[in-house]
């Protein structure tokens, strides 16, 4: 087979059709935005009674006392912060409790 025959055969790449653009999918409406999860919330029995009131993480705790989280957990590992205690493997005070210490805290000065 000589050059000629074999160029021929095979077409140069320009001669080649150019292949046909893919359609590109397009949304016909807006994708809905995630709600936000739903806040767990106490039984209404409880919401009324002083008891029932809801138990600060260290988050809430630094927060009140304008300290980083950080500080609360050095606290309660000296034993000097307002005591906390375990619910399983979380941390938890009572609002009175932290009251009661930052009162403390301020008389003694």
């Amino acid at each position: 087979m000589s050059d000629s025959e074999h160029a021929l055969e095979q077409p140069a790449l320009w001669d080649e059709p150019t292949p046909e653009p893919i359609p590109t999918r397009r949304r016909t409406r807006p994708r809905p935005e995630a709600a936000p999860p739903p806040q767990p919330t106490a039984p209404a029995n409880l919401q009324r009674h002083p008891a029932g009131e809801r138990l600060w993480t260290a988050a809430d705790v630094a927060a009140y006392l304008g300290v980083p989280v950080k500080t609360v957990y050095a606290w309660r590992s000296r034993g000097r912060g307002p005591k906390g205690f375990r619910i399983g493997k979380h941390l938890r005070w009572r609002v009175a409790t932290v009251f009661e210490w930052s009162l403390d805290q301020e008389r003694n000065q």
